[in-house]
């Protein structure tokens, strides 16, 4: 991948994924998060955050796949993160397909350490965005 050749509103490849229970719990143990809002069903549903009743997928989870967007599209080609930015906009539940997107929105030349920016979004079955955000790479 070189600088010349990103074009504007070139899209990178989307990431989807089937959230499950499993999944969200996994998380909590590699992220030692157990609040049970993330892992008790029983509680979720009794609290009923929100007015949802569910359990809802850790924030960094989804920050994660935005910023894996970005690394998988450009890292093998020695592409580097200079910055990420997320919003978190609407929980994600177990149940929910999200796709995970991305597309580049400006470029940035110098003459060293030129960079692009990229609009990042994920968005669940119905549509809904989830989270957005923005990310700075640097591309040779």
């Amino acid at each position: 991948m070189r600088f010349e050749d990103l074009e504007l509103e070139q899209l990178l490849p989307t990431i989807e994924v089937k959230v499950t229970q499993e999944m969200i719990t996994r998380f909590a143990c590699a992220s030692l998060d157990f609040n049970p809002i993330h892992i008790d069903p029983v509680w979720a549903k009794k609290i009923n955050l929100l007015g949802y009743g569910k359990t809802i997928a850790h924030g960094q989870w989804t920050i994660d796949k935005l910023t894996q967007v970005v690394t998988n599209w450009c890292y093998a080609e020695g592409g580097k993160l200079k910055s990420i930015d997320i919003k978190l906009i609407h929980p994600i539940f177990a149940g929910d397909t999200i796709k995970f997107n991305g597309k580049v929105v400006a470029k940035h030349p110098r003459r060293e350490d030129s960079f692009c920016e990229i609009e990042l979004w994920a968005e669940n079955q119905n549509g809904e965005k989830v989270a957005v955000g923005v990310a700075e790479v640097f591309i040779k």
